[in-house]
Formats: C-alpha cells, structure tokens, sequence
C-alpha cells in the first residue's frame, strides 16, 4: 500500500486530471487511464480524479478505487 502520496505506476509522476485540471498529487482516489488505438502501437495516458471520471461516463460505468 502508498502512503497516497507518491505515484509508482507505469507513467513516472502523476498526471493532472483529464477533467478538472487540477493537481492529483496526494489524492487518494487517483486513476490512470491507458488509451490505445489498434492496429497502432501508440498509447495515451490520462490522469483523473476517479469521482470526475464518474461523472462523465456513461450510464453503467463506473470507477472504483480499492486501495491496497
């Protein structure tokens, strides 16, 4: 488990949230999204506050954090 206040994911630092702008340093409810687009090898990273991610998707879908 992490302290919430450093990032050791594939992306070497955390990444502003893709929705508000904001700085996800410290959050606890930090994602990190992979985007790829076949047949491609090219990937997008985003970061985001999992409750503004929830906001934006679709019905059915939903983010939740498990911290470890």
């Amino acid at each position: 488990m992490t302290d919430g206040t450093t990032w050791t994911g594939e992306v070497t630092k955390r990444l502003r949230c893709c929705i508000c702008g904001e700085d996800t340093v410290g959050d606890e409810d930090y994602v990190l999204l992979r985007l790829t687009a076949a047949p491609g090898a090219a990937t997008q990273w985003l970061g985001a506050h999992a409750a503004h991610l929830n906001a934006v998707l679709a019905d059915g879908f939903e983010v939740e954090i498990h911290l470890m």
